[in-house]
């Protein structure tokens, strides 16, 4: 196993990897990979930055482990992604509740939606609706994309659940922005931990993952997901959004 690994992730996608400030990245992602590795491993932490600038520097080998990477899309030759996945992210459309509330995809039709820039390349959804048929505009982050929704400059948009109801619940109230959520998600994205082809620690691929796959029989996930705070927070929000 490679002594020294440098880790980068996103500063936006709760609770996997976020950013509360501008100097560290955490997140049960992180301390999943802390303690799948031996004890005597030397873990280095990127700055938090755009994920799309993190992608780039796995991409040249500036780091050696994405923490979270859910698209598998880019060229074969950038990253290697673990198996098995750590978990999945489901996306979902987010509305401005009303007081006839959507119930399907297909109700989205006549109306003016938002995704965000990496998953803009979807063309359809887990269940096979066409979603080229939808009006969607590219929103940078969750955070533009409800502010985007707040100033009625779009009627929804489609992101990771955790990551837009943590955005909303630290902006926004009921009262400013009351928000609903189609109960039905539009994907169902595995979440993976990936190696940069650059990396020294390519060597130790089939170390880790089987680390992953012993970690996550003994229950890892489930209990770091447990121990969040964010968990408590979101799960109490989830039933009032499909409401």
């Amino acid at each position: 196993m490679c002594s020294e690994i440098r880790i980068g992730g996103s500063p936006d996608a709760p609770p996997i990897s976020y950013a509360i400030s501008e100097d560290s990245l955490r997140g049960i992602g992180f301390d999943f990979v802390r303690q799948i590795l031996p004890k005597q491993t030397q873990i280095k932490i990127a700055k938090p930055m755009p994920w799309l600038r993190a992608i780039q520097w796995a991409r040249d080998g500036h780091i050696d482990l994405l923490v979270g990477l859910q698209h598998t899309h880019y060229p074969p030759d950038w990253f290697t992604y673990l198996e098995p996945p750590l978990t999945t992210s489901a996306h979902s459309v987010f509305y401005r509740r009303r007081e006839i509330p959507l119930r399907n995809l297909h109700a989205l039709l006549p109306l003016r939606g938002a995704a965000l820039r990496e998953a803009k390349s979807a063309t359809h959804s887990h269940t096979g609706f066409d979603l080229t048929q939808l009006t969607l505009t590219t929103a940078d982050s969750v955070e533009k994309a409800l502010k985007m929704l707040a100033l009625g400059r779009i009627d929804y948009f489609i992101a990771p659940q955790w990551q837009a109801i943590s955005s909303w619940l630290n902006v926004y109230s009921e009262q400013s922005l009351p928000l609903a959520m189609l109960p039905e998600p539009v994907q169902i994205n595995p979440v993976y931990l990936a190696l940069s082809n650059q990396s020294p620690c390519l060597a130790d691929k089939e170390a880790l993952e089987a680390a992953i796959i012993k970690a996550k029989r003994e229950g890892l996930m489930e209990a770091l997901l447990e121990q969040s705070f964010l968990y408590s927070n979101v799960v109490d929000q989830f039933h009032n959004l499909i409401r």
